[in-house]
């Protein structure tokens, strides 16, 4: 019995270890989303690219985009896989793609159309007809939410009283946007009329925040042709 009393005592002897690993050794957080930057060999994929379409498509057109919209371009691209492709890149990268002079030309008269890469555009090449093109691209757009830095497109207010479209746990962040809030019986109350925005001035990050939060989509994503080449012939688009 006292043999067997001592064999279950050592068994039940718990022996814990503490090691200090090395600062070395130890293990280290690795960013999963770390991007890298786009240098000259994206930029010569670009420049490739271009000039494949360029052989592919009759017509090229330079565009300029509205409210730009990533989600919203990959839809355009999609629906026309089948008889365009659509380019948005650096804009000096694009025009060395078509050429800035006569000896640089890709094609007869081609690098007229990089005087037009001005902002926020593009290269859209095409087989469809220029009517048919024409009518396409006046469909395309829709009501998004505005940005901060661009102008209000109109005035917007939010009157004093309840915010029964919020649930409480939204005060302090409506608070942290500038919004007097308070709660009232669990109810997010506004205590003064507050001005969110006024038509015409740029908005701050709060104002397009809370646009955004009341469902205000107040510009216009849209694409505008404005300069077309074919068969060795540049022209500006006429608005």
């Amino acid at each position: 019995m006292r043999e067997q009393r001592e064999r279950a005592s050592q068994s039940a002897r718990v022996v814990i270890i503490f090691y200090s690993m090395p600062k070395s050794r130890r293990a280290k957080v690795v960013p999963l989303t770390k991007t890298k930057a786009k240098g000259r060999d994206h930029k010569e994929k670009l420049i490739s690219r271009i000039a494949e379409a360029l052989t592919q498509y009759p017509h090229l057109y330079v565009f300029r985009v509205h409210n730009v919209r990533t989600n919203l371009l990959q839809e355009v691209r999609n629906e026309r896989r089948e008889d365009s492709r659509l380019f948005m890149g650096n804009n000096k990268v694009m025009a060395v793609a078509l050429g800035k002079d006569a000896d640089t030309s890709a094609a007869p008269n081609l690098h007229k159309m990089s005087k037009f890469l001005t902002g926020v555009c593009g290269l859209l090449f095409t087989s469809m007809p220029k009517k048919e093109l024409k009518d396409y691209v006046q469909n395309i757009g829709g009501s998004v939410f505005a940005r901060t830095g661009q102008p209000a497109a109109e005035d917007f207010s939010i009157p004093a009283g309840p915010l029964l479209r919020f649930p409480h746990s939204m005060c302090d962040h409506l608070r942290r946007l500038g919004l007097p809030v308070v709660l009232d019986k669990g109810v997010i109350t506004v205590t003064s009329p507050t001005v969110v925005c006024k038509e015409g001035e740029p908005l701050s990050a709060e104002a397009a925040s809370l646009l955004k939060l009341f469902g205000m989509q107040t510009a216009d994503f849209r694409l505008e042709l404005v300069a077309h080449w074919t068969d060795g012939v540049a022209r500006k688009i006429a608005a």
